[in-house]
């Protein structure tokens, strides 16, 4: 950026638990729109037997798109601890966002985000956003291109509505919330500070991924910013299995077979910034229209609603559970088990052409997001998600009759169904 982040004295304020709920929902929005960004150049990746790439090439694909999923698995992590954080201080997880593209002025002018599928300048780019504080590496060029010149500013120092600030780094960010932890624990008291308790968050032995912890006490809540920034989030150093360290030797290997073999296309045209409905922008993105696509699309984008309702209902819950309750196991065994649905779609959309008029591009996942991604009422959960889950399961059945591939999908669809019924 061309100007300083760092707080200087005009924009030194009062911090307050809204202004930290309100730091806890940025978190959890970059934390997703990573998420969403990985996955992408995930399911866009090509796979043995696909044109473009020899078996021997495949199997050096498979290995980044390995590693890149493991980044994304880790980036719901970050995810859980942000919203085990937002409990332990009395709120709800955020698990809303703004849809893709990203409006340039919605983050600080050097986060862009947007979908883009798997390449060199995509992969600069993830390398860009996980950059540990203080590097000078430079974003892909076709991101530095779209980045903006807008910055935050400076606050009032007497400020007293929650507002978003300026940051160099994401780790740069999780060090300002860092800071507002520490300073509200002392001025209000780590009991009052940390009113919410543990009972409604995920536990290490709910969700068995390295790295989640419940949230009691300061202590805990610096070390999940630590497991958060140590990860890969733009930390001061990096280590061999950063994110930033991930993206950096993919990046070396892609350009080494790639100057190797002209002929080596790991992933398939899919749509930068595919939009699920006709923009009124044309340049922010562009529409799925091919019939066969916009059908697996709209599939995919309400598993992934579903999903999101299931991550929603595993937090929050006290026993004793009233009857139609989901218990948080279940509602987190749902969602994964969904996730792996809209992984399949994902990688579906983009070996199918966008729209009739363009054979040269194929489409993508948009994962356009609900208007609300509130919990059901507990009382209604089960109820509800046997209701959703059929309204899928119905659909999945009618497109299948023209995308045979989609067979499989349709019997795990039905078993999650059957499951929850």
């Amino acid at each position: 950026m061309s100007v300083s982040t760092k707080p200087g004295a005009a924009e030194q304020r009062q911090h307050s638990r809204e202004q930290l709920l309100h730091l806890l929902a940025e978190a959890a929005e970059l934390e997703h729109n990573l998420l969403c960004c990985y996955l992408y150049a995930v399911f866009s990746m090509k796979r043995k037997g696909q044109p473009g790439v020899t078996d021997a090439q495949a199997d050096t694909v498979h290995a980044w798109r390995t590693s890149i999923m493991q980044v994304a698995m880790e980036e719901m992590v970050h995810l859980a601890l942000v919203a085990n954080l937002t409990v332990a201080v009395g709120g709800r997880p955020h698990f809303n966002r703004p849809n893709m593209p990203v409006s340039p002025l919605y983050h600080p002018a050097n986060i862009v985000v947007e979908l883009a599928p798997f390449n060199v300048d995509t992969i600069e780019h993830f390398i860009f956003l996980e950059r540990p504080e203080g590097s000078d590496v430079k974003d892909g060029k076709s991101f530095a291109d779209a980045a903006g010149d807008y910055h935050r500013g400076p606050h009032p120092a007497a400020s007293v509505m929650p507002s978003a600030m300026d940051y160099d780094t994401i780790g740069d960010f999780y060090e300002r919330l860092r800071t507002c932890i520490q300073d509200l624990a002392r001025d209000l008291g780590e009991a009052t500070l940390f009113c919410g308790g543990v009972a409604g968050q995920l536990s290490p032995t709910q969700l068995d991924m390295p790295g989640v912890r419940a949230v009691a006490t300061l202590d805990d809540a610096m070390e999940a910013i630590d497991t958060i920034v140590t990860q890969g989030e733009g930390g001061k150093s990096d280590h061999d299995t950063s994110h930033y360290n991930r993206f950096v030797a993919i990046r070396k290997q892609l350009m080494a077979l790639s100057d190797a073999d002209p002929a080596f296309v790991p992933a398939w045209p899919a749509a930068r910034n595919p939009l699920m409905r006709k923009p009124a922008d044309g340049a922010r993105g562009v529409h799925v229209s091919a019939v066969a696509a916009a059908q697996v699309l709209d599939l995919a984008n309400a598993v992934y609603g579903l999903m999101l309702r299931a991550l929603a209902a595993a937090w929050g819950k006290h026993v004793p559970l009233p009857d139609g309750a989901l218990r948080p196991e279940r509602a987190l065994d749902l969602a994964m088990r969904l996730m792996g649905i809209v992984a399949g779609l994902g990688a579906h959309l983009c070996t199918l052409p966008l729209s009739d008029t363009d054979a040269g591009t194929t489409a993508g996942m948009t994962f356009t997001m609900l208007r609300a991604t509130d919990a059901i009422l507990a009382h209604c959960e089960q109820a509800w998600i046997a209701e959703r889950l059929q309204d899928v399961v119905h659909t999945a059945r009618r497109i299948a009759q023209a995308e045979p591939a989609l067979a499989a999908t349709v019997g795990r669809l039905e078993a999650i169904a059957g499951d929850y019924a």
